[in-house]
């Protein structure tokens, strides 16, 4: 089941169009960094998937707050 959060879309440390690399690329980014809890999101319009650390998460009710479909936590 998918969880609807917010994020700034200037937060994400990457957007990628394919679902299988956003993971993969965010598992490498995870590895590297040793950072604990990484997001796969995507916008209800959006073509790409977003990577954003859990942590950025904002409230609805911020200015430049957009709501994101979880994917996946990694």
């Amino acid at each position: 089941m998918e969880t609807r959060i917010f994020f700034n879309p200037g937060d994400s440390i990457a957007n990628i169009h394919d679902y299988n690399e956003a993971i993969r690329k965010g598992q490498i980014y995870k590895k590297e960094k040793k950072v604990d809890d990484l997001v796969i999101a995507k916008g209800p319009n959006d073509e790409e998937y977003a990577i954003f650390y859990a942590k950025d998460e904002k409230p609805a009710s911020q200015e430049k707050a957009k709501a994101y479909d979880v994917k996946k936590h990694l």
